[in-house]
């Protein structure tokens, strides 16, 4: 079963940046797109939009497939022993680089310019090492660290494992979700010229995996879990904020991994403090029918004090129509459903149009209904989510 990790950047999102791109690639990255993929690619010119509808500069990292860049960046995953060539161009008016922080490399591919190097503009390079530790990690720009940073050059590695255990002699886990904490300051963003002194930064946006507020609400970056999932929180801190995790009772949360490394002995947690550049590997197992969240509250470094509260939505499907009480919405009918289902109703249909997702995210409808209502007749059994419109998502099951 497959969760819906918040990671993924949310498609309105990145719509809007690819919209902003196309005007950059046809002059910019015209000659990117002719190199072999994977490669990462580095620009000043991004664009993110925050929770309120309004947009700020960033600096970040993006794929030459792609052409655009995200924050946080995108997310590396490899395999433990797995030898990594990652490949880097850096077509930006800064020279740059790549941290990779946390992981065990050899000081020639660190990222560090002062013993390792730089990426001038127009320049080109490989970071070479092998990924023989599993766990969570860390990338970001090394010039002039703290204001690169704050711009938006960061993303999180994860070093996994084929047989899908935390680490040799492990507990197996399900899915992983990785949860990558950051904060910036509106001002900086708009000039960051202007940024010095950088002990002067004051954080006034707090987000999980690059958006917050109710871009955190939308139905898509829920997590998941069928009974008897197990599932890997990767929480890592790139914020100039101290995080603190609450986990409620029933997502059962035991901490396995701290910066990349499996712990003396493992611990049950229902708090878990996060500090700039910590990651900790955390197993959750939700109780059927749980529909809560993670409260994660963003405290001041310099003086002590919660500057925002951010949350991850969390659900767990029931095993049965006869235990899905919880799960279940009113606003449809019939809820479970078997030959049909109409997500405004049984008294009307929905004049727009409605998308329904199952809880991988895979889109199983898309269209305008006739007589409010679309056939389910041989959809596979399982719960679904509806989307009419800019209402509210509704939830429903289908048995047969």
């Amino acid at each position: 079963m497959k969760t819906r990790t918040p990671y993924r950047q949310d498609l309105t999102h990145v719509y809007r940046t690819l919209l902003f791109a196309c005007s950059v690639w046809c002059m910019s990255h015209a000659a990117l797109s002719q190199a072999l993929p994977p490669q990462l690619f580095s620009e000043m010119d991004g664009i993110h939009f925050l929770d309120d509808g309004s947009s700020v500069p960033i600096w970040g990292y993006g794929w030459v497939t792609d052409g655009y860049i995200t924050l946080p960046g995108p997310l590396l995953t490899y395999n433990e022993g797995q030898a990594v060539d990652l490949n880097f161009t850096n077509p930006s008016p800064e020279s740059h680089t790549i941290h990779l922080h946390g992981l065990d490399v050899d000081q020639a591919n660190d990222g560090v310019p002062a013993t390792s190097f730089l990426v001038p503009t127009n320049g080109d390079a490989v970071y070479s090492f092998v990924a023989d530790q599993s766990g969570t990690f860390l990338y970001h720009c090394h010039v002039t660290t703290t204001l690169h940073l704050t711009m938006g050059m960061y993303g999180m590695i994860l070093v996994k494992r084929p047989d899908q255990t935390l680490f040799d002699g492990g507990p197996a886990y399900s899915e992983d979700v990785p949860l990558l904490f950051s904060d910036l300051e509106v001002a900086t963003n708009l000039d960051p010229v202007g940024s010095f002194p950088f002990h002067d930064i004051r954080p006034d946006v707090f987000m999980i995996n690059g958006i917050s507020g109710s871009q955190l609400e939308e139905e898509d970056q829920m997590v998941w879990a069928a009974p008897g999932d197990t599932l890997a929180l990767r929480l890592g801190s790139m914020a100039y904020s101290r995080v603190r995790c609450h986990f409620p009772p029933e997502l059962h949360a035991t901490c396995f991994m701290s910066d990349g490394r499996a712990l003396p002995e493992a611990f049950a947690v229902d708090s878990l403090d996060v500090f700039p550049g910590e990651r900790f590997t955390v197993l959750v197992a939700p109780e059927e029918g749980f529909d809560g969240v993670v409260s994660c509250e963003f405290w001041n470094m310099i003086d002590p004090g919660v500057e925002d509260v951010q949350e991850i939505r969390f659900g767990a499907t029931p095993s049965s129509v006869g235990s899905a009480e919880p799960f279940l919405l009113k606003q449809g009918y019939p809820n479970p459903a078997d030959q049909w289902h109409a997500p405004g109703g049984i008294e009307g249909g929905f004049a727009g149009e409605v998308v329904v997702r199952d809880l991988q995210g895979r889109e199983c409808f898309r269209g305008y209904l006739e007589g409010g209502r679309f056939d389910v007749s041989s959809w596979p059994e399982g719960a679904y989510v509806a989307r009419c419109g800019n209402l509210p998502p509704t939830r429903f099951m289908v048995t047969h």
